[in-house]
């Protein structure tokens, strides 16, 4: 090559060369420098990078996928981001058609790429990856980017549903990705949403994982999985309302000194079991924990919150579990499941394991494998608090004798007033705890008491008033409950008594009330309905109502001629029925000022509609 340019230099014809790209390229919009994503990757894959390169995505809707390898040049990052920074204005989408193109990012060693501020929508209901990446990418950022994936429930190669997938464990090659970082992102729907499976072959790990403040909604099978890697996996929160056998958190040889700390799991499996954390096979390493998550799960078969096995020096400390429903034969708060001894040195120190489906608080199968129990609040409302071994103890003061541990332990219920979310309020001290070095501050980042704080993921202090946050409810899902904690004494704004009650109008509802451990506050609840959910588009723009809002006299046009009508107001009482007619006109005069609801059945659907009474 040299001698070619020599000899061109010499005939006096020009050396031509392709600059290697930096700085700031346009895609997409007017003038731009690249018209679409697949001609700014091919001209990094042909010419190269140097310095820092930021591709700024244009909005609109690109479809298409992107394939890099090893990019040449001397670079620092490659970020392909929208352009101002909003990941709803920039969607990129693909619909696959086999394995060997399910991606709509593909990453094959390719260092230094951050994806930010975009839309990643898998298309296929069957092959429905995001991104996907292998073979020693060195450094790895997707932050602030909205991942969209499949619906289907099917478990049958579910992996090929899994939003960012990384199987370099499959390949066998040792060269893992290295300082991946997830951050900040909303995955929504999904077999799983993060699937990375490394090599671990000879202790080989990923270095410098971390998952961190995403918000996982409605995977079906998995929230987290991670193989053979070392890094945290922490505030990050995951709910799903459509579960299959689901597991929140997944790990195996997650070690070296990794954490899982400050999650929150809010779990319902529709179908089968469902598991909040489960962890395995730390190796011989130091310095593993499992600190300061919040679990909530419900599903009709079997349950686990928090589930080990094969451990070695692990500390489970300062957790939160709720089992909320499930098989009571086989859903146990915390299970430690290896059934031969392993490194028999778990820590298990001022957590919550609460079972209200009428299973296991603590549940060990081999009673060595945990070293140290002490300082938890264990409580079940079933015939057993604990199986250790082959003991059963069915109360505290009967495990504390079978096991000879938790002398600090306490069995009162620990009522989450809002749940999912296990945060706490308590005007007693049966949920104190004894400080411990390793978990200096709670889910929220509170300090610790020291040296008595409080048992769980959440340090707290009692009020005589909980805002329970908003609830958004589907018209079609009316009535709504409200239900305040086990006790007595319940005053409800709109005048019930019950422990419970029916919502079918937005508002919002309070009730004062006594909970099982003698504390009295007082627990609100703001509820927005979706009225336009339950009603077609036919049938919501023939109702007419007017004047809105109504002072005196409110007419209401549309109304099937001979249809049994209510109205109820904003606490979902009956206020008027009456018959439909041509034209409905309704007396409004005595009705309280504020938001009203028409409420009548058409066919087998409810309809709804709202005004207002000035």
């Amino acid at each position: 090559m040299k001698q070619l340019a020599a000899l061109l230099t010499l005939l006096g014809a020009p050396l031509l060369t392709v600059a290697q790209i930096t700085g700031t390229k346009t895609i997409g919009g007017a003038n731009p420098d690249y018209a679409t994503i697949t001609a700014a990757v091919t001209a990094l894959m042909n010419q190269g990078a140097t310095g820092n390169l930021t591709f700024d995505i244009r909005p609109g809707t690109y479809t298409g996928q992107y394939a890099l390898g090893a990019v040449p040049g001397n670079y620092g990052f490659i970020t392909f981001k929208s352009e101002n920074n909003i990941a709803s204005s920039v969607v990129l989408e693909f619909d696959a058609t086999t394995t060997t193109d399910n991606f709509i990012f593909l990453l094959d060693g390719t260092d230094g790429v951050v994806l930010q501020a975009l839309t990643l929508r898998a298309l296929d209901a069957f092959y429905a990856r995001a991104v996907v990446f292998q073979n020693g990418n060195e450094v790895l950022n997707i932050s602030d980017c909205v991942v969209e994936g499949s619906t289907d429930p099917d478990q049958n190669a579910g992996f090929e549903r899994a939003l960012v997938w990384c199987d370099q464990n499959n390949m066998g090659n040792p060269d893992n990705p290295q300082d991946v970082i997830i951050n900040d992102n909303t995955f929504r729907n999904g077999y799983e949403a993060i699937h990375l499976d490394f090599e671990g072959d000879f202790g080989n790990r990923s270095q410098g994982l971390i998952i961190t403040g995403n918000t996982f909604t409605d995977q079906y099978a998995t929230g987290i999985t991670v193989n053979n890697a070392v890094g945290q996996i922490g505030d990050n929160l995951l709910t799903t309302q459509v579960g299959v056998f689901y597991t929140g958190i997944r790990t195996g040889f997650f070690d070296n000194g990794s954490q899982i700390r400050r999650n929150q799991v809010r779990a319902y499996a529709t179908t089968g079991g469902c598991t909040g954390i489960e962890v395995g096979n730390t190796q011989n390493t130091t310095g593993n924990m499992i600190n300061d998550n919040m679990v909530y799960c419900s599903a009709p078969g079997d349950v686990w919150g928090i589930a080990v096995y094969n451990l070695w020096d692990m500390k489970i400390v300062h957790n939160s579990v709720l089992i909320a429903e499930a098989n009571p034969f086989q859903s146990y708060a915390f299970y430690h499941l290896s059934g031969f001894p392993d490194g028999q040195d778990a820590l298990v120190r001022n957590n919550i394991f609460a079972n209200a489906a009428g299973g296991h608080a603590y549940n060990v199968d081999v009673a060595g494998n945990v070293a140290v129990e002490d300082h938890n609040c264990l409580f079940t409302t079933g015939a057993n608090l604990s199986e250790v071994g082959s003991g059963f103890y069915a109360d505290l003061a009967a495990h504390q004798a079978g096991t000879g541990m938790g002398a600090g332990d306490t069995d009162i219920d620990p009522v989450f007033p809002i749940q999912p979310d296990l945060h706490l309020n308590g005007c007693t001290n049966d949920l104190a705890g004894q400080y411990f070095f390793v978990a200096a501050s709670d889910i929220d980042g509170d300090a610790r008491g020291n040296p008595v704080c409080d048992m769980g993921a959440d340090e707290f202090s009692f009020s005589a008033t909980i805002n329970a946050g908003t609830i958004d409810v589907l018209a079609s899902d009316l009535p709504y409950t409200l239900t305040a904690p086990a006790g007595s004494n319940y005053v409800w704004n709109e005048g019930s008594n019950s422990q419970s009650i029916p919502v079918v109008t937005p508002g919002v509802y309070w009730c004062e009330f006594t909970d099982v451990n003698g504390c009295s506050y007082t627990i609100t609840w703001t509820v927005n309905v979706n009225f336009n959910t339950a009603v077609d588009p036919l049938q919501e723009n023939a109702i007419k109502l007017f004047p809105v809002p109504a002072f005196d006299v409110l007419h209401v046009a549309g109304l099937v001629a001979g249809a049994r009508f209510d109205v109820l107001d904003a606490q979902g009482r009956t206020v008027l029925t009456g018959t439909a007619r041509q034209l409905t006109t309704l007396d409004v005069r005595a009705l309280q000022p504020g938001m009203h609801l028409v409420r009548w059945n058409d066919g087998n659907a409810l309809r709804t509609v709202r005004f207002v009474k000035q």
